[in-house]
């Protein structure tokens, strides 16, 4: 009965830890997001919503987005879709917090080129590669100096991150408009995110793998479809381009129908 009693009042002080944290968390997981994720690309990420439930540690991520870098057409190269998150709500109180799992559905990866060895795919992974380290050094500091922010400075291990049914569109050199040269992103799985390490990966540093992950995938992809051959892409424009003067000149009854 004693036993009972002490697992009793440990559930009751971890709910509770949970309860107190969880609003803050939602806010801190926005910040930290919205401010690393930058950093580590050199471009906007933006993350609009994250809530999770204290009954079961389960949890959703609205609205993220990363930018383009600078002259490209296109607003975003990533733009995620459902994502939700399992939490081991036990691990709140911990200075690492364990992510069962992310799941992602249905991300859009938007290729583009500028020239035959200047795309944004490629351009971003050079930003991840030459910013990650700044962006980790950046978090390290940020929690030294909040010393009084029971949240800063707390690692993750993630054990699963599942993306599944992503899309690869086209964008070409002729048109802001997304081209039909689309295809079907493989299944893309990550484990065990900063289990390897004493008191998990960073933030930053997990931003950096799993971006990584999603990007050199749809690289690989462009290769593999032949999205970047510049020279179907630029046909598959042309023909779209003419296509649209025809349809117009057929409205307006020029030349007969």
């Amino acid at each position: 009965m004693k036993k009972k009693y002490i697992f009793l009042g440990a559930l009751v002080i971890i709910i509770g830890a949970a309860y107190y944290l969880t609003p803050s968390l939602e806010s801190i997981v926005k910040t930290l997001v919205n401010k690393y994720g930058s950093e580590i690309t050199g471009t906007e990420v933006k993350l609009e919503g994250f809530n999770l439930s204290l009954t079961n540690g389960e949890g959703s991520i609205s609205g993220l987005t990363v930018a383009n870098p600078k002259n490209y057409k296109s607003p975003y190269i990533i733009s995620l879709g459902g994502v939700s998150v399992k939490v081991d709500l036990k691990s709140l109180t911990t200075d690492t917090i364990i992510i069962n799992e992310i799941k992602v559905d249905k991300p859009v990866i938007t290729y583009e080129m500028l020239s035959l060895t200047q795309n944004n795919i490629k351009q971003l992974l050079d930003n991840i590669n030459k910013n990650t380290a700044s962006a980790e050094k950046s978090e390290a500091d940020a929690a030294k100096a909040e010393t009084n922010d029971k949240a800063a400075g707390k690692k993750v291990v993630i054990k699963l991150v599942s993306i599944n049914e992503g899309e690869l569109q086209a964008v070409t050199p002729l048109q802001s408009e997304k081209s039909s040269l689309d295809v079907k992103l493989p299944s893309i799985q990550l484990k065990d995110i900063g289990a390897d390490k004493k008191e998990g990966e960073s933030i930053a540093g997990s931003i950096s793998k799993i971006l990584s992950k999603i990007l050199n995938t749809a690289s690989q992809t462009v290769v593999k479809s032949g999205l970047g051959d510049l020279k179907n892409v630029a046909q598959e424009s042309m023909d779209s381009v003419v296509g649209g003067v025809k349809d117009k000149v057929k409205n307006l009854g020029i030349f007969g129908k």
